[in-house]
């Protein structure tokens, strides 16, 4: 049997345990040992299955995989990505498309330390999303927005997926880092602006849509012209908060700079929480990034010392609870970071004996081969590449696209002369795009089931920001140095500041 037939049985075998929802890792692993023992032997096979899990997880580089997941769990703890929300809400939320701004942000931010796309989806989503409809935004835009504001997780560092593909490809991590830093900020604003224009040009929210997503109760009196004048202006301005005087979902406030001035302690004590909150994720941020640009220490000692001190933070935050409360939410953190580790990890494993089975069948020589035969331009090769990830990121999670394609497709964009740091970020943007690709968009699932909003209306959303996200790829492949410049410039201050 040829090795491009045994190829084409193992993806058909890795993909049909996928459709039965295998766990990625489990598929990987096991279709990569069917590989092996058609390409070799049942002896070869289980050597492969002795050595590869340890081979593949024996690194220190992955130290810090855990250590930034620790990070995000004691910052979820501490409850810094919602206080964030919370005021940036408070100062931009009075203005039209403020929470537009808002949620944008804050999905950014609890992405980025929570390093996955989908939890920040499935979080935000209960958050934010029935807010902005009582305020005056269009179902399918206030999910279009948590959507792809989830999506800046992945790009913004501290970036699992980044980690990720510096361990598969050999890349500074710290090169990465700083190297997403700017296409990040770019796409935020890119993605506010799209919002902001759509805002604009939307229709009134439908008072069935106010009753059934919001639970405005006076939305069917202001549908039917009978609530007082005020309240009915508000509705009909598409873009205003439109709140129910006497019930809004248990008499709780809306959000926004409006009701910042609530009078009372509680008021108070809440604006100064989201200010503490602000310092803790500040210091977050000098311990992760002072890695990158200063080199005083390595990225894994900055991930320690902003573990500890969102540690600090969640003790800080909870103090006054008792220490029972303090123990129950740092063992929550633990939990959940064990967890998540051990999926990453299997992860790895996985992807690990099936990239042995790769190797052994001669598949990124073929596609090597391949691409270097075609008759195309190299930029026009990197593009059909990047269109095939899309596919990937519909079916499966931005972790196990990367270990899957990173090391098939590495050495193409090598061979054909183009930089891997320049790559990975446009690979990680192409994962993003799928992530919210119909007909299986796996965040657009996520907030469809939390927010309980229909599939057909959060893809209708996510169709302009899906727009944007190509125009954002496009400038990257023309312009790379947006990319690449700021790598460059960390990379002179390591040299200039060493022996």
């Amino acid at each position: 049997m040829s090795s491009e037939l045994i190829v084409l049985i193992v993806l058909v075998l890795f993909f049909l345990m996928l459709a039965i929802e295998m766990p990625v890792a489990f598929a990987l692993g096991f279709s990569g040992a069917i590989g092996v023992i058609m390409l070799h032997s049942f002896d070869v096979a289980s050597s492969v299955l002795a050595n590869v899990p340890y081979e593949s997880t024996a690194k220190f580089s992955l130290v810090v995989i855990p250590l930034y997941i620790l990070l995000g769990a004691m910052a979820t703890q501490a409850r810094i990505p919602e206080r964030i929300y919370g005021l940036i809400n408070r100062v931009v939320g009075r203005f039209r498309g403020g929470m537009a701004i808002a949620t944008i942000g804050a999905c950014g931010g609890f992405a980025a330390v929570s390093g996955s796309s989908v939890a920040t989806a499935a979080t935000l989503g209960k958050i934010s999303v029935r807010q902005m409809i009582r305020h005056g935004y269009r179902p399918e835009l206030a999910t279009g927005i948590v959507a792809i504001g989830a999506t800046l997780g992945i790009l913004i560092p501290p970036s699992i997926i980044l980690i990720m593909y510096s361990i598969m490809s050999g890349e500074s991590i710290e090169a990465l880092f700083s190297a997403g830093i700017i296409p990040g900020i770019l796409s935020a604003i890119a993605y506010i602006i799209t919002a902001l224009v759509v805002l604009r040009r939307q229709s009134p929210v439908p008072a069935e849509d106010l009753v059934r997503f919001a639970g405005l109760d006076e939305a069917v009196a202001v549908g039917a012209g009978r609530a007082d004048p005020m309240l009915r202006q508000q509705a009909e301005g598409g873009g205003t908060a439109v709140l129910s005087k006497t019930a809004t979902s248990g008499g709780s406030r809306p959000s926004g700079g409006s009701t910042a001035s609530s009078s009372g302690s509680i008021g108070s004590v809440s604006l100064f929480s989201e200010w503490r909150s602000v310092f803790w994720l500040g210091a977050i941020l000098v311990a992760v990034l002072m890695g990158i640009f200063t080199g005083t220490t390595t990225l894994t000692e900055s991930a320690g010392v902003a573990s500890v001190v969102a540690l600090v933070a969640v003790v800080a935050e909870h103090f006054k609870g008792g220490v029972r409360t303090v123990v129950g939410k740092v063992r929550d953190a633990l939990a959940e970071t064990a967890a998540v580790t051990s999926m990453i990890f299997a992860i790895v494993i996985g992807a690990g004996i099936f990239a042995y089975f790769l190797v052994s069948a001669r598949v990124p020589n073929n596609v090597s081969r391949f691409f270097a035969d075609v008759d195309l331009p190299p930029i026009l090769i990197v593009i059909l590449i990047l269109v095939m990830i899309i596919p990937l990121g519909m079916f499966l999670e931005s972790m196990a696209v990367v270990v899957i394609v990173v090391p098939i497709v590495y050495p193409t964009i090598i061979e054909l002369g183009f930089d891997g740091i320049w790559f990975a970020i446009l690979l990680v943007k192409l994962v993003e795009v799928g992530l919210l690709t119909p007909p299986v968009g796996m965040n657009c699932f996520v907030i469809s089931g939390a927010t309980g909003i229909p599939l057909e209306r959060v893809f209708k959303g996510v169709a302009p920001f899906l727009v944007c996200e190509v125009v954002i790829v496009a400038v990257l492949i023309i312009f790379p140095d947006i990319v690449l410049w700021l790598p460059g410039v960390v990379e002179s201050m390591g040299s200039s500041t060493g022996p």
